[in-house]
């Protein structure tokens, strides 16, 4: 019986451990990351931001940061937009010189962007975010 109870205390003691340590930080964000795919109303700018440095290089998710902070975007709706036209095109369409209207209205309308067109004005307004990228 001492003996049963000398190896359950350590066992007992290392599952209470494994129970109640903190996750991995990589672990935690890839759950986040999936949580808020499922459910994009609990999207956050710390989720855009994970997302776009992901996706993006960094001086292209510094001007997406700036600029959506300058119209005031909110997360969802960036969230949104990654999720059906993707982070090179939310570049894109910032550069042209669509604001959080333009967003909207592209979200809105369910159908594709005119990312053609949209490239021709951004490269224009912001070259220097396409040569650097190139």
């Amino acid at each position: 019986m001492n003996t049963l109870i000398a190896l359950g205390a350590p066992i007992a003691v290392l599952l209470a451990y494994l129970a109640t340590r903190p996750m991995s930080p990589a672990r935690e964000v890839a759950r986040r990351a999936h949580r808020v795919t499922r459910h994009p109303a609990l999207a956050n700018l710390g989720d855009v931001r994970a997302r776009l440095d992901a996706e993006l290089p960094g001086h292209q998710v510094d001007f997406v940061l700036a600029r959506t902070a300058r119209h005031g975007v909110d997360a969802r709706t960036l969230w949104t937009w990654l999720d059906r036209f993707g982070a090179e095109s939310l570049v894109v369409v910032l550069a042209a010189g669509h604001g959080y209207a333009g967003l909207l209205r592209a979200l809105r309308d369910e159908t594709t962007y005119d990312l053609d067109e949209a490239r021709l004005l951004a490269g224009l307004s912001e070259p220097e975010l396409f040569q650097l990228a190139a």
